[in-house]
């Protein structure tokens, strides 16, 4: 028995492991929208359900059902590979359409859906029918049902997250999607074999089916009617809280693969723990309906106090002191416990419901797995309507705080019905009425709590205030203001755009435009604040595709960020589509002169998918002869190995490269031909000043920010990985050095450009004025050497680099910027040269 429940342990592991590498690559296929995604999850889940239903049905038909569990293992090993291999065919499929497939279409929706079932309803089918066969196929006894229930139930999701734990933490990162699939299929395969050669100990006969008795048969159908009605609603409530979980998570922390895995961790483990206790702890006399109420009574409440509980245990432990997230290390285990306050306890509790709902329906032997497959079944179709629900209706209208409100009272309803139906007298009056007091007094707290406001106004500054917020389908979106109208647009916890004078934004227009001989079509991938693509229409192109993921963004920006980003929405150039961008890019049948390319931090999850070298080749299967790809490469809170692989990857995917540093940002340009600027050439006035604005006011300026060409960064980045979609390393290394070489990444990372700087002379063509454009490239490289002083404590080398600087190029903005900030870091304004006091801002202006 002892290994049947061991096989049972891996086939959970296995069964995550697939369910994470297919989402992932259907994600590839169809676009990792959050509408996308959840179509998925949907198609997942309901063949789930089918499988356990149907399987279940028929399994007492069956002889030997350890034997007929072998057979179904090793059909999901063989599945399992062949699905894997199929989804990667489907992109050729799904672009042939010739209908409008966005995800934010109907039609887009319901090709998604179509699809996505029918790759993965044979081995989910399968995995849906795994527990009611084996659950029948080891218990030969009623007094079995619960512990057999619980212990095969615990066993399976323990498995389950020691993948969930494996794949996001381990195997995806050593060992690529491929080998990870072929790990969990051959481990698939040994257990098949292994209780086929079991078996012969589990020899049973098939069910003969009992004649109902007409006089109990109502009664009994409506009993079992409740256990139905009631584990649907923990299905329903169980995912949906999960998803809420997540969301509140997000407003504290990263959105990483790690703090994925973990919140997935901890749910599956609560759940297991769950059934585990119920099979050994509680006696067989507690099992009862009673109890049973009081468990969904016990989810209620503790989901309340969980969320209640929420704002002040992230304040304690996110923002009260710095130092307990200063590694990831401990990032990681403060989110962990975290996760624990908020959730444990609820799925702990939903751990117990279910086997001992089983229990309680499941009377019989004879008809044992018929009824674990439709309590199975029903339980997995609330999940999926709650994975719908949450995303489509529920946090979109009302929010996160409505949404954990009805999952609390929806749990609360069959709870007061099962206590309703089991106390007597007076005892009654009592426990329902002090339950009912207790619910209503944690609505009560819980709709005054105003999250996720409570939460974010705790990252902001002095002098700034919450200008917009809006709980999206996927993120919440809000924008802060402070004097000055200096506005930044945040996505959960993330910074994703401000109104700064730093320019990268603008750059990423500038640069690709005034390289390309004569551009007229843009495609601009993630909109953030406008500024790329409002920069790009102070040129005369004639049309951009603007490719935003969020619809949430767009909303945000309408009315604001107008200054910054030109109207860029009122433009009737402008097209805006709501959609991956990298599917975009595979699938549109336009060719473009310049694609931009702007996505979330590296770290982020699932935006690996727009640094990786297939990306890249989606870009250049839409560009034009001549045509540009624009990339925006963080280097600040990133490591030297992620900064190396994210550029190598970029360069050996383009026949022409050029690198340009800002500051911090890095900016790549790729073409199929090389890319020259004529510094003689007229620029469009409006695009001149906004040079200006961004403290680059000629093309000399921008020609200084020039590292280095393919040759060098290819030399440079040598023996660091290329970002494939089967090695998505970026995606698991990036979390870790965004804390752990914070400091010490963006200065390594000048050190190598310093090294591997080419002349300037190479981006010219026509009539240059060589003695400008060098002074230029001196001043740029100086001010990186000052940087590098300054960040490894050499104080007095970096004033005297930074002063250098300004006198080799007293035209350099940025040199004099840089002098002046550095001066003003170290109160040392008194040493600015005299020519450069009218910086110095009066006292009653400044803070």
């Amino acid at each position: 028995m002892g290994i049947i429940f061991l096989v049972f342990f891996l086939s959970g592991a296995c069964a995550l492991a697939y369910q994470i590498i297919w989402i992932r690559l259907l994600g590839l296929v169809f676009g990792g929208t959050v509408i996308s995604m959840s179509v998925v999850i949907a198609a997942f889940m309901g063949g789930l359900a089918i499988g356990s239903r149907i399987i279940g049905r028929y399994a007492s038909k069956i002889g030997n059902l350890v034997r007929f569990y072998g057979i179904l293992e090793l059909i999901l090993g063989v599945i399992g590979l062949l699905v894997f291999f199929g989804i990667s065919h489907l992109s050729g499929l799904i672009y042939s359409i010739p209908i409008d497939i966005h995800a934010d279409t109907l039609t887009g929706v319901l090709i998604r859906l179509v699809i996505s079932f029918i790759i993965l309803i044979i081995p989910t089918f399968i995995m849906g029918g795994t527990l009611p066969v084996l659950i029948r196929g080891i218990t030969g006894e009623k007094k079995k049902i619960i512990v057999n229930t619980g212990l095969l139930y615990a066993c399976n999701t323990l498995g389950a997250m020691t993948g969930a734990l494996l794949v996001g933490f381990f195997l995806i990162r050593y060992m690529g999607m491929t080998r990870t699939n072929f790990i969990a299929v051959t481990i698939n395969l040994l257990m098949g074999c292994i209780a086929l050669i079991l078996s012969r100990r589990f020899v049973s006969k098939p069910d003969v089916e009992p004649v109902p008795k007409p006089s109990t048969q109502s009664s009994e159908s409506d009993k079992g009617l409740r256990f139905i009605i009631a584990l649907a609603i923990t299905g329903f409530t169980g995912l949906t809280l999960e998803m809420v979980w997540m969301r509140m998570l997000l407003l504290v922390a990263n959105n990483t693969i790690y703090l994925y895995t973990i919140v997935i961790t901890i749910v599956l483990f609560g759940l297991g723990l769950g059934g585990l206790t119920l099979s050994v702890l509680i006696p067989p006399k507690k099992r009862t309906e009673r109890t049973f109420g009081l468990i969904l009574t016990g989810i209620a409440l503790t989901t309340a106090a969980g969320f209640i509980l929420f704002p002040l245990t992230t304040y304690i432990g996110f923002a009260s002191n710095p130092s307990y997230y200063s590694t990831f290390l401990r990032l990681s285990f403060l989110t962990a416990i975290t996760t624990g306050f908020l959730g444990f306890l609820p799925v702990f509790l939903m751990g117990l419901s279910l086997p001992i709902g089983v229990g309680l329906y499941a009377r019989e032997i004879s008809e044992l797995s018929n009824r674990v497959g439709v309590i199975y079944a029903v339980n997995t179709v609330g999940s999926l309507l709650g994975s719908l629900a949450t995303v489509f209706v529920l946090i979109p209208m009302v929010g996160i705080t409505g949404t954990v409100v009805i999952c609390v009272t929806l749990t609360m309803i069959p709870a007061l019905y099962f206590i309703s139906t089991t106390y007597r007298g007076n005892n009654i009056i009592t426990v329902f009425a002090g339950i009912v007091v207790i619910w209503f007094i944690s609505v009560i707290f819980m709709w005054n709590l105003n999250i996720p406001s409570s939460i974010l106004g705790r990252k902001i500054n002095d002098g700034e205030y919450i200008e917009y917020i809006d709980e999206g389908k996927s993120s919440t979106i809000w924008i802060t203001n402070k004097e000055r109208g200096f506005r930044k647009i945040w996505m959960d916890n993330l910074w994703v755009s401000s109104t700064s004078r730093e320019g990268t934004h603008a750059l990423l227009a500038h640069y690709p435009v005034l390289f390309h001989p004569n551009p007229k079509k843009v495609a601009g991938i993630a909109f953030g604040t406008g500024q790329t693509f409002g920069t790009c229409l102070l040129y005369p192109i004639e049309k951009i595709d603007c490719v935003e993921i969020d619809p949430e963004i767009i909303t945000a920006c309408q009315g604001r960020f107008t200054e910054e980003n030109y109207g860029v929405l009122e433009d009737p150039r402008t097209e805006i589509i709501i959609d991956d961008g990298r599917f975009f890019l595979a699938g549109t049948k336009e060719k473009f002169d310049i694609v931009t390319a702007e996505p979330l931090q590296p770290y982020t999850r699932g935006t690996v998918n727009l640094y990786s070298y297939e990306f890249y080749e989606a870009c250049k299967r839409t560009l034009l002869h001549g045509g540009i790809v624009a990339q925006w490469i963080p280097l600040y809170n990133s490591g030297v190995f992620d900064s190396w692989s994210l550029i190598r990857t970029f360069a050996v995917s383009f026949d022409h490269v050029l690198f340009f540093l800002n500051g911090s940002d890095g900016i790549l340009l790729g073409s199929d031909t090389e890319m020259r600027i004529d510094p003689s050439a007229p620029i469009p006035p409006r695009a001149l000043d906004d040079m200006t604005r961004i403290e680059n006011e000629n093309i000399y300026n921008l020609a200084g920010n020039f590292i280095c060409s393919k040759k060098n960064l290819l030399k440079a980045s040598e023996g660091y990985p290329i970002i494939t979609d089967d090695r998505p390393t970026l995606e698991f290394t990036a979390p870790i050095s965004h804390w752990t070489e914070e400091q010490t990444g963006p200065v390594e990372m000048r050190r190598h450009f310093l090294q591997i700087m080419e002349p300037i002379d190479q981006l010219f063509t026509g009539e240059v004025d060589w003695d400008t454009a060098r002074k230029f490239s001196t001043s740029r490289q100086l001010i990186n050497r000052g940087y590098i002083a300054d960040k490894t404590g050499n104080i007095r080398e970096a004033h005297e680099i930074y002063q250098q600087a300004y006198k080799s190029n007293p035209r350099d903005v940025r040199a004099i910027k840089s002098l002046f900030m550095f001066l003003r870091k170290y109160n040392r304004l008194q040493d600015l040269p005299p020519e450069l006091h009218a910086l110095i801002r009066p006292p009653q202006q400044t803070r």
